[in-house]
């Protein structure tokens, strides 16, 4: 299990010094936890704070078998609600705040999705049941030219 962090061991140092050191905790807790999971071969460093990793491989059209990766970046947030020196204010980060928006957006999406495919699923019924009486008229017609 991690052991958390005590910043204040730090001193007295500026959000942007405890956001660096933040990132560089977590980048290293990440690599390491990466390499664990899918091994030193797949796990590269690609940036200051960036990590790609290879999940898999995919035969494409052209016969080659390329990896599929997937790149992770590391981000300290905000922690301090502040102002900026052009007086912009700066909101802390609330993870909490923000799953609760993801997951009602995530809602929303779902809802907006599902009625999509009511309105689709009616079309078509819509449709069918247009293209049956279409053809119910024609036989009607042509048995009554008989």
């Amino acid at each position: 299990m991690f052991e958390q962090f005590d910043f204040d061991t730090l001193g007295k140092v500026s959000n942007k010094a405890v956001k660096d050191k933040a990132r560089e905790i977590a980048f290293a807790e990440v690599i390491e936890v990466l390499t664990e999971r899918f091994g030193a071969d797949f796990v590269s460093v690609v940036g200051g704070a960036e990590i790609a990793v290879s999940i898999g491989s995919r035969t494409v059209s052209d016969g080659t078998v390329p990896e599929v990766p997937v790149v992770l970046k590391i981000t300290a947030k905000e922690f301090e609600t502040h102002s900026t020196a052009s007086g912009k204010a700066v909101l802390a980060y609330d993870r909490f705040d923000e799953a609760e928006a993801y997951a009602a957006e995530k809602t929303a999406k779902e809802a907006e999705a599902e009625e999509r495919a009511k309105k689709k699923a009616a079309k078509i019924a819509a449709d069918k049941a247009a293209r049956e009486k279409a053809k119910a008229e024609k036989a009607a017609k042509a048995k009554s030219a008989d």
